[in-house]
């Protein structure tokens, strides 16, 4: 699988439209990989993991044809991985498709699709060039050439998700916006003997000390990735990633790789490539 990261950052991305911080002064400055949007990422050009407020100019940035991917998962309703206004620019009064263009699907729990259809306008279910797919908790689905496995996040927000996906062999583990897993969710990893060729872990808060639940930093990736090494779900050849980054973790791009490089962890930036 090759995986593309569109996006990198948190909620705010770097650097954070209103902050003086000393992180997202130097992002204006140095640009380059200091500069991240809002977390996305497009898996061998066919299914897309989130979509949130950058979408858009990531569609543009990278030259995405987004009319012609069917495929959509969406970890959680938060507006940084869910702009769901951006969705309804798919309704056939605002774009015109090409005959037999299949509708994009897009896959999450039922609080996604709350957020897809807050009202009574049934946006989804009158939509034809939209459908809606729910996912529960440790289910497996086949989308398209991908086979994909909810597990429940350790965050905020409505039966938030990461996502298990595997394809031709490899197996690739998206957990952004998570915590250290419930202990089910380790049993679960355990008992189907889940081995990750590559893992893309939380670093919300970089290098910074945090008291709550909900987001990681360097130490607790660390911590995640020994419980991972315990379970022989991962090994030394496993590709380990940082992502979702924001400027609260107090680090530039650089200052994040001399950390990671420790650790064997490498550092995602806007654009990056990965082979899975």
């Amino acid at each position: 699988m090759k995986v593309k990261y569109l996006g990198t950052g948190a909620a705010e991305g770097i650097p954070a439209l209103f902050c003086h911080c000393a992180i997202c002064e130097q992002a204006r400055v140095l640009g380059g990989k200091n500069i991240r949007t809002r977390a996305q990422a497009l898996i061998d050009n066919e299914l897309l993991v989130d979509f949130g407020p950058d979408t858009f100019f990531h569609t543009l940035k990278y030259n995405i044809r987004l009319a012609d991917i069917e495929y959509c998962l969406i970890t959680h309703n938060h507006d940084d991985h869910l702009y769901a206004q951006d969705l309804r620019a798919r309704k056939r009064s605002r774009a015109i498709l090409r005959p037999g263009t299949p509708p994009l699907n897009v896959y999450g729990s039922l609080g996604v699709k709350n957020a897809l259809c807050p009202d009574k306008e049934g946006f989804i279910t009158k939509n034809k060039s939209v459908r809606f797919v729910l996912f529960n908790a440790y289910e497996r689905k086949q989308i398209g050439k991908f086979t994909v496995t909810a597990l429940p996040a350790v965050h905020g927000g409505d039966n938030p998700f990461v996502y298990v996906i595997q394809k031709g062999g490899s197996t690739f583990l998206y957990a952004h916006d998570t915590d250290y897993f419930m202990d089910e969710t380790w049993k679960f990893i355990r008992d189907l003997n889940f081995h990750f060729n590559a893992v893309s872990l939380d670093c919300t808060e970089g290098k910074k000390h945090i008291d709550y639940m909900g987001h990681m930093n360097f130490e607790k990736m660390v911590y995640f990735c020994k419980k991972m090494q315990s379970i022989h779900a991962i090994n030394d050849k496993t590709l380990i990633i940082a992502n979702h980054i924001s400027h609260n973790g107090l680090v530039n791009y650089a200052e994040a790789c001399g950390i990671a490089q420790n650790y064997g962890i490498i550092v995602s930036f806007d654009g990056m490539e990965v082979e899975v």
